[in-house]
């Protein structure tokens, strides 16, 4: 089947945009605080939440929220439980649950590493800068990865792929 409205259903589809766009403004607002909240300082006296956060840090909040928010997009999007086939049904249940089981495995392994590098001197922007938007990419294309083992979806993957980042420059000056 191809992938489209059509086939996933026109309410579930538009809803599934409608509910990645809300969970992507948020992401991206808490991946900001996050960033701020970490680099509080060391010392008490230091404490503020001013902290300048350059344009790569917004770039790559921006584009890490679009490809997480996209994991919610592609739960619902595969959120028929019952189909006539039960093939096709067992394929939209490993989609719908992989993705958001590679959505929070990805956060723990995030969280795990932001513990690693707290008392490093290693920075994503000046060491990894190439690496940081890797991951994020990862999970946006599993994702695809996903939907296409129950659609055909590779044009709608390349129609997809400049929206997101067009979509990540605009929350990144948000």
């Amino acid at each position: 089947m191809d992938f489209g409205a059509r086939e996933i259903g026109r309410f579930q589809f538009y809803s599934g945009i409608l509910v990645g766009l809300g969970y992507a403004f948020t992401l991206n607002y808490l991946l900001r605080l996050t960033l701020r909240t970490c680099n509080l300082g060391m010392d008490i006296n230091n404490w503020s939440l001013n902290y300048e956060i350059s344009s790569y840090y917004y770039l790559l909040i921006g584009f890490s929220s679009v490809c997480f928010a996209f994991c919610f997009t592609t739960n619902l999007w595969m959120g028929k439980l019952f189909l006539k086939n039960s093939k096709r049904t067992l394929k939209h249940r490993k989609a719908r649950v992989n993705s958001i089981w590679i959505l929070f495995g990805t956060l723990m392994f995030l969280l795990r590493l932001f513990w690693f590098l707290l008392s490093v001197d290693i920075t994503i922007e000046n060491d990894f800068p190439i690496l940081g938007f890797m991951i994020p990419l990862f999970v946006y294309l599993y994702c695809w990865n996903l939907i296409s083992g129950v659609f055909k979806s590779t044009k709608a993957l390349l129609i997809s792929l400049p929206v997101i980042m067009l979509f990540s420059v605009i929350l990144s000056f948000l």
